[in-house]
């Protein structure tokens, strides 16, 4: 039985990850009609843990605190997720997930974590990605997009515009930090800064690039 694949989006809020995932989705499954998908985002909430990480994006405390918690509360979320998914890839289903450890890198990293800590928590029972796509646009244009979408109800990081910059040069550093520390070659890098069309035929030539023509 052919075995699914593991497909993650990445990169900082407002690069159109939300976009691109939902035209990914539906270019999968036309592929093939004996194609099956699982999306999925994290953090979840399949168990307390994704709930506690969500409470912190969406608290009004300070975000910047608890930052070590962060990083334990999304790990094991993570190990939960992969619990659910990995049957579903043995099965031949493929799984595109809304952000994975990637995240942890990225913005925790930015909050003073250190690389090597984000690493030995999410190493545990954690499926390394088949393919990762970096969405990557200057932040300036993100904040744009972020302020036409969200007004001024924006998340905690959404309005920092240092610290997003921060979490920005973080994902650019994974495709040189993540191979030795994860054991991950999964990244590709895809400039947003596009038309979503554009973007979009971008990211299949990288998949096609992957994984060849045949699904």
């Amino acid at each position: 039985m052919k075995k699914g694949k593991l497909i993650v989006f990445g990169g900082i809020n407002g690069c159109g990850k939300g976009t691109q995932i939902i035209k990914f989705a539906d270019y999968l499954l036309g592929l093939n009609r004996a194609n099956t998908l699982f999306l999925t985002r994290e953090p979840n909430e399949f168990d307390d843990n994704g709930r506690k990480a969500r409470e912190m994006l969406t608290s009004d405390g300070n975000p910047y605190e608890n930052k070590l918690n962060a990083v334990k509360y999304m790990a094991l979320n993570r190990i939960t997720h992969n619990k659910i998914f990995q049957p579903m890839i043995q099965k031949g289903i493929d799984v595109v997930s809304d952000r994975y450890y990637h995240s942890s890198f990225a913005f925790q990293h930015a909050q003073g974590v250190p690389y090597e800590e984000i690493a030995k928590a999410n190493k545990r029972l954690i499926r390394v990605p088949d393919l990762t796509f970096l969405i990557d646009l200057p932040v300036d244009v993100a904040f744009e997009r972020l302020k036409k979408r969200d007004g001024d109800k924006r998340r905690k990081f959404d309005s920092d515009y240092n610290f997003m910059e921060k979490v920005r040069q973080n994902y650019l550093d994974l495709q040189n930090t993540l191979p030795n520390l994860m054991q991950d070659n999964s990244m590709v890098l895809i400039d947003g800064d596009k038309g979503p069309d554009e973007v979009f035929e971008d990211i299949k030539f990288e998949y096609h690039n992957r994984f060849g023509e045949a699904n």
